[in-house]
């Protein structure tokens, strides 16, 4: 009877969402931002008790919040909490599904645990059923709010990942919102790293409450290591929170265009700056971590690349990891990848060659196993920027004719 009364619900939230599909072009687009912790969950903590996630994520939120409403009125903003005041998971999947949202964006801080090796970048995660051990940490992290709630354990129990109602709920739902969830992923995490010069971690999934409950295309976004020096810095000035916000908010208005069809003004950001600040963050973590990042040479000769010569070698970079996988772990969905350590993370690509358009013709198949897939550039085992490798390979083409 319980599992008739969900698949029930489902039927019916699937039955709605299709009416204001059709109707959409007289509604306004509904984007919920969701600042991740708040009041007594302080999230992830820096380098100073005072540096909280929960501070990060309501500025980047609300700054958003504000872009939109200034230069995209046709959009209605809910926020899930717009001071620092303490949400259960639950409430705020419900704040989405009862607005009928069109879009639900979680935003939140990553941190590795005291002790570990550093990591930057950012991340834009979408819903996996199934629990991943790639993606072990971050779900504990972020499912960890259910301890501040008092009845969390018995709240969230219909929602257990390996029952057979919630494989039911989700086999009804996934093919409606996982494909736009990984879209706008894809779109969010291109602004992070183009437009906000973040470094790429890649777009992935986890079974995430926050998600999991939210019945419309939903993302939850990791913007930058608050336990790194140098990311902590980033992420707690005015600067790097209006970046991260103007990139979120330029992934809102293209994803709004493609299904709606009308458009706002983008926002620029300044890129000379950015640029001027990411190499002081890179050199301070060269200075500090003493040749922490390593690359598959340096790990294992099963993995190592083959590349006497000083040639540029692409690869394909399909995700990121905080272990080391095996061969066969399904992360890899059956590819034959080697990874480089950077940072603390483990770095999974496949494709390698020196020529530049195969890995092109290689990635667009790649790309239907890992939306968020990109190609990286190494030479001599070190990893150089993409751009520069694109450049000699263009100028030996042209000496080799």
């Amino acid at each position: 009877m319980r599992i008739i009364i969900l698949i029930t619900t489902a039927l019916l939230m699937l039955f709605h969402s299709g009416l204001n599909a059709a109707e959409k072009d007289n509604k306004p687009f509904i984007v919920v931002l969701d600042p991740g912790h708040g009041g007594k969950d302080p999230g992830a903590i820096g380098s100073s008790r005072s540096n909280m996630e929960k501070k990060i994520n309501l500025n980047i939120a609300l700054e958003v919040g504000r872009l939109l409403r200034s230069k995209s009125p046709d959009v209605k903003v809910i926020f899930t909490r717009d001071r620092d005041v303490f949400i259960p998971l639950g409430d705020r999947a419900n704040i989405a599904n009862k607005s009928k949202a069109n879009l639900f964006i979680s935003i939140h801080t990553n941190a590795l645990p005291r002790g570990a090796r550093k990591a930057m970048g950012v991340q834009s995660y979408t819903l996996s059923l199934k629990s991943s051990a790639t993606n072990l940490e971050v779900e504990k992290r972020e499912n960890s709010v259910i301890q501040f709630e008092e009845d969390g354990a018995q709240r969230y129990s219909f929602n257990n990942p390996n029952s057979s109602e919630s494989d039911i709920i989700f086999e009804l739902m996934q093919d409606r919102d996982m494909k736009e969830s990984v879209n706008f992923a894809t779109m969010v995490q291109r602004e992070m790293v183009n437009g906000g010069r973040r470094r790429d971690m890649g777009v992935l999934q986890a079974n995430l409450a926050v998600l999991r409950l939210s019945y419309m295309p939903s993302v939850l976004l990791e913007v930058g290591y608050i336990s790194t020096p140098q990311e902590e810095r980033f992420l707690m000035s005015k600067r790097g929170q209006t970046t991260l916000a103007k990139c979120i908010y330029n992934a809102i208005v293209k994803y709004k265009q493609q299904h709606t069809g009308r458009m706002a003004n983008l926002e620029k950001i300044d890129i000379k700056d950015l640029e001027e600040e990411i190499e002081e963050e890179e050199k301070a973590e060269t200075d500090n971590k003493d040749g922490n990042a390593t690359t598959v040479a340096e790990e294992t000769t099963d993995n190592t690349v083959e590349n006497a010569s000083s040639e540029p070698v692409f690869k394909i970079q399909i995700l990121a990891a905080d272990r080391q996988l095996k061969k066969n772990d399904r992360q890899l969905k059956g590819l034959d990848a080697d990874f480089y350590k950077d940072g603390g993370m483990y770095k999974y690509t496949c494709g390698t060659t020196c020529d530049y358009n195969e890995v092109l013709r290689t990635l667009k198949d790649v790309k239907k196993k890992f939306p968020g897939a990109f190609i990286v550039a190494f030479k001599n085992d070190v990893r150089i920027e993409t751009a520069t490798a694109i450049r000699e390979f263009k100028n030996n083409s042209k000496q080799n004719k």
